[in-house]
């Protein structure tokens, strides 16, 4: 049997719209057509305010260590959050 994996921060899926850049040539009334792309990304919860959602990628397993990889994901583009059991 696996040992249970047990870590100090939740782990979190926000489903987001995010924006990205095409390099392709395309014509300017098809500008009227763009979306964000929208994506779901897990990781582990660190904090919410009025500006978005901070999760980070990895856990250091010595606490005093921190966490690693900090990502941002701002208030304006969060369509969902769910917790992971």
């Amino acid at each position: 049997m696996a040992a249970k994996l047990t870590t100090r921060n939740k782990m979190m899926v926000v489903e987001w719209g995010d924006a990205f850049i095409d390099t392709d040539d395309f014509k300017e009334e098809d500008a009227k057509n763009t979306r964000p792309v929208w994506r779901k990304t897990i990781g582990f919860f660190l904090a919410k305010n009025q500006h978005g959602i901070t999760l980070a990628t990895d856990e250091y397993n010595d606490p005093k260590d921190g966490v690693a990889a900090r990502m941002f994901i701002p208030a304006g583009m969060v369509k969902r959050t769910r917790y992971v059991k």
